[in-house]
Parts: structure tokens; sequence; C-alpha cells
């Protein structure tokens, strides 16, 4: 008897050795080898909190986020306390643009680490997904306050600023993050946007181009590059930075903005309505399409439909949207 129980495998044992072999594969890339691993190890054991959360991280690192966090969720009904678990499943809700979702579970991690510089920082994120500023603003400070050495949180808390159009502010917070890190490329991406906005357009030239030495091929900087040619009326070099950004994030609603302005600009106006609406119908709150949509609607007599996409636009708080509607609808608004 002693013999035939020494030669049973440990299932404790079995399950810790698959969960070895498919740490050792996530961490060298191969995705699909450790998935099998892990699957064994929860063959193994149904109860593999581990297993179950490391899968949902190599589902989420190829994409698969659905499957991400149904294994989160699995590893959390296995071990209600797993912070790493929730923290994980936050990310991947906020990764799908589920944002109330991702805050849920961020309150449940900063329940148990109340001074998390990096929690908050993510709830930052999040609060600014669903557009709450005046909150995102206040998270990120409270993310600087418990690491003010984090240059993102400065370029985070700079993005709101500027969305809340705090230009001088937001510049703060840019020197700030350069200071830090000058190879931090989303804070030249970020004070381009501000110089373009401010109509600073040789300077915001000069800060795109230093985002993009950093980072070439990022869709979102070629995409804001192209918005300043647009507002210089340099439309050939607007289209070829387009083209790009659509090619690299066909999802980007802004791209098919910058697209629609740039065929309003040459008076297709078809084409440019088509792809203000598809903006619209990627994220209803980018900003400045209804406003554009309306300008393009006005091209083709369509006063009824501009007004409509003018209101939309003013309820964002757009201030040249205002002036237009009071020009061409009612007078009272």
């Amino acid at each position: 008897m002693f013999v035939l129980w020494s030669c049973q495998q440990n299932p404790a044992k079995e399950r810790d050795a698959f969960l070895l072999r498919g740490n050792l594969k996530l961490e060298a890339g191969e995705h699909q080898e450790a998935l099998r691993y892990y699957t064994e190890a929860i063959k193994t054991d149904p109860n593999a909190a581990d297993a179950y959360n490391n899968r949902g991280i190599a589902f989420a690192e190829i994409g698969r986020l659905p499957e991400a966090i149904t294994d989160y969720s699995r590893a959390i009904q296995s071990r209600p306390a797993y912070v790493d678990a929730y923290y994980n499943r936050a990310d991947a809700y906020y990764q799908k643009s589920d944002y109330v979702r991702s805050l849920v579970d961020l309150d449940t991690v900063l329940r148990y680490y109340p001074d998390s510089a990096y929690v908050y920082f993510s709830r930052g994120l999040s609060l600014t997904g669903l557009r709450q500023y005046e909150d995102a603003q206040q998270t990120f400070t409270q993310a600087i306050r418990l690491d003010p050495l984090n240059a993102e949180s400065f370029v985070n808390r700079a993005t709101v600023y500027y969305y809340q159009q705090a230009y001088n502010e937001a510049r703060q917070d840019i020197r700030e993050a350069i200071k830090l890190d000058a190879e931090e490329s989303n804070a030249y991406n970020v004070l381009g946007l501000l110089f373009t906005d401010t109509q600073q357009y040789d300077s915001a030239k000069i800060a795109f181009q230093q985002a993009l030495q950093l980072e070439p091929y990022q869709p979102y900087f070629l995409n804001n590059q192209a918005y300043l040619y647009l507002q210089m009326d340099s439309l050939e070099l607007a289209q070829s930075e387009l083209t790009q950004s659509m090619r690299l994030n066909p999802r980007n609603s802004y791209v098919y903005r910058n697209q629609g302005i740039l065929y309003l600009k040459k008076g297709q106006l078809e084409d440019a309505t088509r792809l203000l609406r598809r903006a619209i119908e990627l994220d209803s709150a980018t900003q400045e399409a209804y406003y554009y949509l309306g300008n393009a609607y006005l091209e083709m007599d369509q006063i009824s439909d501009a007004c409509a996409a003018w209101e939309k636009s003013i309820e964002s708080g757009h201030a040249q949207a205002q002036k237009i509607y009071q020009l061409h609808c009612r007078s009272d608004v």
C-alpha cells in the first residue's frame, strides 16, 4: 500500500507544476502554450484561483477581453478577497470602455490599498473615459500626492485640464511631466494639442514632431498632427497623416472626424457628413463632431439638420456652436 500511495500524483503539486509552466510561457510571450498549461491546472483543480487569474492575463494580452473577464470573475469566485483579480478585471473593463464596471472594481481594490497611487491613476483614467473631468482631475491629483515622481499622472491631469480648456494649468503639468521624464511622448502630444487650440501652430508642429520621434507609428499622434495641418489648411499633409492613422487604428472616432473636416474643407459635403456621422457612431462624445456636421449640413442648405447637430454640440459646451446656432436657428438660445 505504501508503494501504491507514493506513486500517486499529488493533485496540488500537479496543479502547481502546470501553473509554473504556464507562468514561464506567459513571461516568454507564448500565449497559446500558457493558456494550455493554465487550462490543465484548472482541470486538476477547478478552484485554482491563480490559474484563472493568470489565464485571464494571457487572454487579455491577446485581446480576448470577454474571456479574460470571465476568468478574473472565476478567480474572484474561488477567492473572494483576490485583489489582483479585481484590479486585472478593472483593467479589462477599461479596455472594453466599460468604465462604470471598471470603477466598481477599482473601488474594491482601494478598500484594501487606500494609499495606492497606481489605483488612483487607473481610477482617473476611467473617470476621464466617462467625461467626469472634475472627478478625474481630483483623482489624478491624489495619485500625484501619493507618487509625485510619476510623469504619466501629470500628463493625464494635463489632458483633463485640456478638455476643461484650463490651458495654463495643463501647460504647467506638461512642464512638470517633461522635467520628470523627457521621453514621455504623450506629454509632447498634449502640448501639441494645447498649441493647436491656441493657434500657436509652429510650436504645435514642433511638439508633435517630438512626440512622433519617440513613437513614430502612434496613430493618435499622427491623427492629432493631421488636425493641426487641417487648421493650417495644409490639406495634403493632413490627408497623408490621416491615411496612416486610420490604417493603424480604424476604430478611433477622431480620425473619422478629422477626415470629415478635410472633406468639408474640400467641399465634398456628402463624404464629409458620412464620415462625421461615422465618428459619432463610434463615440457620440467626439469633440466638435456635431459642430462640423452642422456646418456641413449648412453648406448643403439642410438648415433643420444643421440646427439639430449644433444643438448636440451646444450640450457639450461648445461656444462656437452656440454662436452659429444663434445666427442660423433660434435667436433665443
